[in-house]
């Protein structure tokens, strides 16, 4: 401690007589009279004593001296050991000590200090502390400016040097340490993903609703749930709600409408509680620096984020909160609640009561109904009357400034409604008209489903048997209409176009004070029209804003994160007492920890142990890990739909930054983002309702999934498929000598590799992209590479080339692969055809056993099962295998053209080349060429040939013939040769698992499958058609009115038994719990996804064991990827923005190894991968049930689709193709053509898969 001062300070306590400072001389000094604050009371005015009581501050901490104050003092004087020092006499040289920021704010009055008197008997005069109190900003605001910024800079520099501990306020100078104010906020040093998982789960108390119908609605769901199985659903306190709620399910329920009808008051979020030395509490903000003593509060949001794990019954939480306050209504806004209306005549006593009941927002009708069904009596009277008296109130119209020529509109007038708006998207509508018939009564709820109008359809499709309690519409109906209505159900889609309905175009929007052309009634007495106007009408104002809905609902809510969208700006027009988000991703990779165990292949594993492991590996915070986009998205979701203030305040000092208080940020102005702050801690809490996994398994046990990777020994085929990769990767790498643009791993040549590691991956099922042009291409610049004098290769990169090529060398003496690359199809191997059209079917006939192609394959088997009852089925059939082949030499040389006029146009401008990269052939960087496009079955006649159309003659096929039932359920006789024709293998080692799985499971268990590639959904429709097992395809390239009637139809339809799911559509908001069995193609390699996909099965309703396989090709490049991507942390795979982005995954690509082959694996059945059982082809049981769907769903006729111009399409469209049977029409019709470069129309392959 330094040397005391050279001021001796004589200072004697505040007398009634005498206010002088007296001074005792040293033994050194001379004496000095100073003023002291202590005895000045002009300092503090004394018009204004409350400023002497110190209660009214805030005891900050004390202030360490630098340099010590001796201090003498009479012994006998009885006085505090605190004494004021006051700005109006403080000395020059005290300011010094004391510092200048302190003197600053002590001279504003935002302060008061008191040094401390050390006790006389102990000898000690020497002072070193100085007690603070701060003035808090929400008192004395009136006499003392607290808006000064180089004031609040002067107190955030004393804040810095404030001791807070209680032994310093004590007056205690020891030398421990000093115990610091933190001037920030107080952190939650723990990650997004951590905060969200260790949120509690529901607890609710039905005590704290004041309202009586809610808290008996919170009780009885709680009941509800803890009761005995029901007999009888009617008779149940949540009337109507057919499903008993699980436990979780309940709490979760009940806190919702706990939420909504009893909003507690809650402290600011961006203030904070902090501890005086003394033990008192305050309130501090800290990014701008507010002290304040009382509370400022705020109510809690009527609404939230339900943010229950997927397959936890989101759902049906909504529909049982929906069901239990069903006719409860908004509270009228206490600033325009109206007075009781003055009437000309006494009114009746039916008329008060119900007006009463109206201006309070009693739900009167549904305690009436509730009473007439438990009671058996007849109150229709009481309800007629509530029915006249409509609820209503005014907002006066807001006038910025009047003049005389001011006109001010008429009052906005909004009737009080007791519905609910739903909006989901629109791919789930169907699923969730589908869970409101499966969970409620019939005609417990009234709904309307409104969607939007189809370019085509008449009208939209219902669930089967929900006409008469569901109202289907396009165009909204009158507010009166919309009044009686429990649900309103809207697509996004057409929620949004009710913005477009009402935007300021085409004069459908209205100048202030000017009168709406609408002569439409008015509704009771209000001033609200009974709107019929068309949307077309330029008088249409969407009657959704003249309405006070009760409860708004956003499906998939985290879509609304974005301010921006119609969806938002209608939902924010909207006057909505509770708003609810539903979303089990209420940010993107925000998902509860379960999820992220879907994936998790270690069944005997403790599940909460691995939890909390999970949990805690991923609990630091980090900006990368935790992605502010995330936490800027839950932002978004509270100031703009939520509408949680205060951060919905736009006017609340020039509006709130969200970033500003939910991290902590360590310096005044600039954003450090050093972790979140409590404030976010607390916003979460109060909006997010989520039940703890560990909380979720005392409820409910979810059967067992086994989830187990499953790989397979790659066939001839197969290899050869991986090693022609292999050979254009390494081609391209030693010729190009891995500089300039040439090298597809070159920074500026990323579209290219990508399209070319997309193909490699979807090569692992199967690909028919290399044509023997494209082998020897490759083959001959390898060689003329290696033939340089000056090349600039290491040894290693000769020998591999030449490794490469000679392995590659092989299939240009398969004629099986050449076939199946000319054809581009799926080879499969055949035993027992008949021998008279063998010939035409076979590729590579004479050998044994026939390969012949899926889809010639099928167009056969539709010919024999079609005339199954003749005497001889198979005639007729070479000529189906000639047309077939003719078909083919067709398609091959239209491809022949398209390959020539792409090289004449690569001469003549190389600069316009798709990919004139090193080595690599243009198949590898384009789509995979299909047999065929979309032709669809018409009996309009077929569209004349262009003139330069190939001349190749058509060959005569058999007369077209309608099956009967007869046909369709027939066998043929057990002598027939036909019943010995067997598909034994195929030329893809994943199609060979598929099937096998498929055809063990599909009679007892329902199947996803999820691909990664149009190809691959190609090839399994045609098998599965052939196996004459019903399906559907649930593709990108489908309209969600499509997908939503696919999701429905499978999970209700006993007959259809394999859902194919494109992956990059199908991860989130669906239900598929009908399957048990999931099958992945190709690995997602992301876990995030991959969980989400398995969660479509594995949710709430299952209850079968669910079995989850993915296909990995063994000794492939997708195993070593498969397994990098295991090992990946999850801030890697967050870096990598595709898996080839990952510089392990890069490596892997460019040093993969060329699989070897085994000899005598390249003819006979050694090239097929074989099936575990043979599957016969001709008269196969169960044809009638297949061809139910086929043609259920029938289109008239359409005119010839016009030839498609594309710039260098990689698909041919051909005109003049040759006709087929009705039976094989029916069955080929909807197979789609799915290339890369021309991506297919929403009529997808496969007569199961029937649009």
């Amino acid at each position: 401690m330094q040397a005391p001062t050279s001021l001796h300070a004589f200072i004697s306590t505040t007398n009634s007589s005498n206010d002088k400072l007296c001074t005792s001389q040293s033994e050194t000094s001379c004496v000095t009279s100073v003023a002291t604050p202590a005895t000045s009371k002009a300092s503090l005015p004394d018009h204004q004593p409350q400023f002497h009581d110190k209660s009214r501050y805030i005891a900050l901490g004390c202030l360490h001296l630098e340099t010590p104050i001796s201090i003498g003092r009479n012994p006998s004087d009885d006085t505090s050991n605190w004494i004021e020092v006051v700005f109006s006499t403080l000395p020059e040289e005290l300011k010094l000590v004391i510092g200048k920021e302190t003197t600053r704010l002590l001279e504003a009055r935002w302060i008061r200090s008191f040094l401390h008197c050390p006790d006389p008997n102990s000898g000690n005069t020497m002072s070193g502390l100085l007690r603070v109190y701060l003035m808090p900003e929400d008192w004395g605001r009136r006499h003392i400016d607290r808006k000064s910024k180089s004031l609040k800079v002067a107190l955030r520099e004393l804040l810095a040097k404030i001791d807070t501990s209680p032994e310093a306020w004590s007056g205690n100078c020891s030398d421990g340490p000093i115990r610091h104010f933190d001037p920030w906020a107080s952190p939650e040093n723990v990650s997004l993903y951590y905060l969200f998982n260790k949120l509690p789960s529901p607890a609710p108390s039905a005590e704290q609703v004041n309202n009586r119908f809610s808290r008996n609605s919170v009780w009885g769901l709680l009941e509800y749930a803890s009761s005995l199985p029901m007999e009888n659903a009617e008779e149940a306190f949540i009337r109507g709600l057919r499903t008993k709620l699980y436990p979780y399910q309940a709490r979760s329920a009940s806190l919702m409408i706990q939420k909504e009808a009893a909003p507690q008051l809650q402290l600011d979020p961006r203030l904070e509680v902090r501890t005086t030395p003394t033990g008192e509490n305050f309130y501090f903000g800290a990014r701008d620096g507010t002290f304040i003593k009382e509370p400022r509060l705020y109510d809690t949001n009527r609404g939230g984020i339900l943010a229950e794990t997927m397959g936890l019954g989101k759902t049906i939480i909504c529909l049982a909160v929906i069901l239990a306050t069903k006719g409860h209504r908004p509270q009228i806004p206490p600033l325009y609640r109206p007075s009781p209306p003055i009437r000309s005549r006494v009114g009746s006593l039916a008329e008060m009561a119900a007006n009463t009941i109206g201006r309070n927002s009693i739900p009167g009708k549904a305690y009436l109904e509730q009473m007439e069904s438990s009671d058996d009596i007849d109150l229709s009277n009481c309800k007629d009357h509530l029915e006249k008296n409509v609820p209503y109130y005014e907002i006066p119209y807001e006038v910025p400034r009047v003049n005389r020529k001011t006109r001010i509109p008429p009052p906005r007038q909004l009737i009080i409604c007791s519905g609910t708006l739903i909006v989901v998207p629109r791919n789930l509508l169907h699923q969730w008209q589908a869970e409101i018939c499966k969970h409620l009564v019939k005609g417990s709820l009234k709904v309307l489903v409104m969607d939007s109008k189809p370019k085509r359809a008449p009208k939209p499709k219902a669930v089967q048997g929900n006409n008469d309690w569901m109202d289907l519409r396009h165009d909204l109906p009158s507010v009166k209409a919309l009044l009686d209505y429990d649900i309103v159900l809207f697509t996004r889609n057409r929620f949004e176009q009710e913005i477009q309905f009402d935007a300021l175009e085409g004069g459908r929007a209205f100048a202030a004070g000017t009168a709406s052309s609408c002569e439409c009634p008015q509704i009771g007495p209000t001033r609200i029209r009974d709107c019929q106007c068309s949307p077309d009408n330029d008088t249409y104002e969407t009657p959704l804003k003249k309405i006070h809905w009760l409860r708004i609902i956003i499906d998939e809510g985290h879509n609304f994160s974005s301010g921006m969208t119609n969806a938002v700006l209608v939902a924010t027009q909207l006057e909505a007492e509770r708003r609810w988000v539903v979303s089990g991703t209420p940010a993107k990779n925000l998902v509860g920890v379960e999820v992220d165990l879907s994936a998790f292949t270690d069944s005997s594993a403790d599940p909460t142990r691995i939890r909390d492991l999970v949990v805690e590996q991923r609990k630091s915070f980090s900006l990368e890990n935790d992605n502010t986009k995330s936490a800027k998205a839950l932002g978004s979701l509270a100031s703009n739909f939520l509408m949680v203030r205060p951060w919905c305040d736009a006017n609340v000092d020039g509006g709130l930054e969200w970033e500003d208080y939910i991290y902590r940020h360590e310096h005044q102005y600039r954003r450090t983002y050093s972790g979140f702050s409590n404030c976010f801690l607390r916003t979460l809490e109060g909006l997010v309702v989520k039940t703890r996994p560990e909380d979720v398994e005392r409820d409910i046990t979810l059967p067992p999934m086994r989830h187990r990777t499953v790989y397979l020994k790659p066939c001839w085929f197969d290899k050869m498929i991986a090693n022609l990769f292999i050979q254009v990767l390494r081609a391209n790498a030693i010729t190009s000598e891995r500089t300039d643009v040439d090298y597809l791993f070159h920074k500026n040549s990323v579209k290219p590799r990508h399209s070319l590691l997309k193909n490699l991956r979807q090569s692992n099922f199967t690909w028919t992209g290399f044509s023997q042009e494209d082998v020897n291409a490759t083959l001959e610049t390898s060689l003329k590479y290696l033939s340089k004098e000056d090349k600039n290769c290491s040894v290693e990169d000769e020998r591999a080339l030449k490794e490469s090529m000679h392995v590659i060398s092989q299939v240009l003496q398969s004629e099986g692969w050449l076939a199946l690359s000319q054809a581009h199809e799926v080879g499969l191997a055949v035993e027992g055809w008949p021998m008279a059209s063998e010939e035409s079917f076979a590729f590579t006939y004479p050998e044994r056993p026939s390969m012949i192609g899926i889809t010639q394959l099928v167009e056969g088997q539709a010919h024999v099962d079609g005339q199954i009852l003749l005497e001889e089925p198979s005639d007729g059939l070479e000529l189906i295998g000639q047309a077939a082949k003719a078909k083919l030499v067709e398609i091959q040389k239209a491809e022949d053209e398209l390959r020539d006029k792409r090289k004449k146009q690569q001469a003549k401008d190389p600069d316009t080349a798709e990919s004139s990269k090193a080595g690599v052939p243009s198949s590898c960087v384009g789509g995979q060429p299909l047999t065929r496009t979309t032709s669809k079955a018409s009996t309009s006649k077929p569209a004349a040939p262009e003139p330069n159309a190939s001349s190749t003659p058509s060959v005569a096929r058999p007369k077209k013939r309608r099956l009967t039932l007869a046909d369709e359920t027939a066998q043929l006789p057990t002598h027939s040769p036909l019943s010995d024709t067997q598909i034994v293998g195929t030329t893809s080692a994943k199609l060979t698992y598929l099937m096998d799985m498929v055809t063990k499971h599909q009679a007892d268990d329902k199947i996803l499958i999820f691909y990664d590639g149009d190809n691959a959904a190609y090839y399994l429709a045609q098998y599965l058609e052939m196996l004459y097992i019903n399906h559907r395809i649930y593709a990108r390239t489908l309209d969600n009115t499509k997908r939503s009637e696919y999701v429905a139809l499978f999970n209700e339809d006993p007959d259809v038994r394999v859902l194919l799911i494109d992956v990059a559509c199908g991860a989130l908001g669906l239900n598929l719990n009908a399957a048990s069995i999931v099958l992945i193609i190709n690995p997602i390699n992301r876990p995030s996804i991959e969980a989400q996909a398995i969660k479509r099965a594995h949710r709430i309703g299952q209850t079968k064991e669910v079995l989850v396989e993915t296909l990995v090709l063994e000794g492939t490049i997708e195993e070593a990827i498969f397994k990098r991507a295991q090992k990946m942390s999850r801030r890697e795979h967050l870096e990598a923005k595709t898996l080839e982005d990952d510089a392990g995954i890069t490596e892997i690509i460019q040093n993969a190894k060329i699989i070897p082959t085994v000899e005598g694996e390249t003819s006979g059945r050694a090239q097929f991968a074989l099936l575990k059982t043979p599957q016969q082809v001709f008269g196969r049981l169960g044809r009638e049930k297949y061809h139910k769907f086929g043609q259920v769903e029938a289109k008239s006729p359409e005119k010839p689709n016009k030839r498609r111009k594309t710039k260098d399409a990689d698909t041919v469209h051909l005109t003049g193709a040759p006709s087929t049977s009705v039976a094989s029409s029916s069955r080929m019709s909807t197979l789609q053509s799915l290339s890369a470069d021309t991506p297919p129309s929403s009529s997808l392959f496969g007569r199961g898969a029937v649009l």
